[in-house]
């Protein structure tokens, strides 16, 4: 295979990228935020794993009087500073597949924003409970189980908040398709 040819294959090589453990002594938190525009609501979900990424604890809720999907998305961020709060966890990393709120977080740029009060709440509710903790982007298919729940629960009658210690039965599959290995 001639040179051009081998730098045009490595350009357009899709990479698979899949959900990482975290490093030992660190809890990794995904959360999202699902969205009805139709409906003005949606729903929350976060799942919390250990470095083995053994699911320790999930949760959801259901969200209304939403302004968008970014309200969404930083109301399930808020759900699982919470919960981790309340759990006592020390060292956490929390991923969303929302680039704009992990830059928005990291940039201190929406203060001003209609949910820049929530994102203000956030980062000072983390530097009130947790040693070491960060934001951090992943895509949705390195998201995917904190996803379906969130869509789970954008469409649910429930209207309280519920948390499982593990995940709940309905996402079981989504959790061992990310810790099994890629087949090469």
């Amino acid at each position: 295979m001639d040179r051009m040819n081998k730098e045009f294959l490595t350009r357009n090589e899709k990479v698979l990228q899949r959900w990482r453990k975290p490093e030992m002594e660190v809890l990794k938190i995904n959360v999202d935020g699902a969205y009805n525009s139709h409906l003005g609501s949606g729903g929350w979900r976060y799942v919390t794993r250990d470095y083995t990424g053994l699911v320790i604890e999930s949760g959801a809720g259901k969200l209304v009087h939403l302004m968008d999907a970014f309200h969404a998305e930083v109301l399930a961020l808020r759900a699982g500073v919470e919960a981790a709060a309340r759990r006592g966890m020390m060292r956490v990393q929390f991923e969303t597949d929302s680039l704009t709120l992990v830059q928005g977080l990291r940039s201190n740029v929406y203060r001003l924003a209609a949910t820049g009060g929530l994102c203000v709440d956030i980062l000072q509710r983390c530097v009130n409970s947790f040693n070491v903790f960060s934001f951090h982007y992943c895509p949705r298919n390195c998201n995917r189980v904190a996803h379906a729940l969130a869509a789970l629960g954008c469409n649910s009658s429930q209207t309280t908040d519920v948390s499982w210690d593990g995940s709940p039965p309905d996402v079981e599959d989504l959790v061992a398709g990310d810790l099994a290995e890629p087949v090469v």
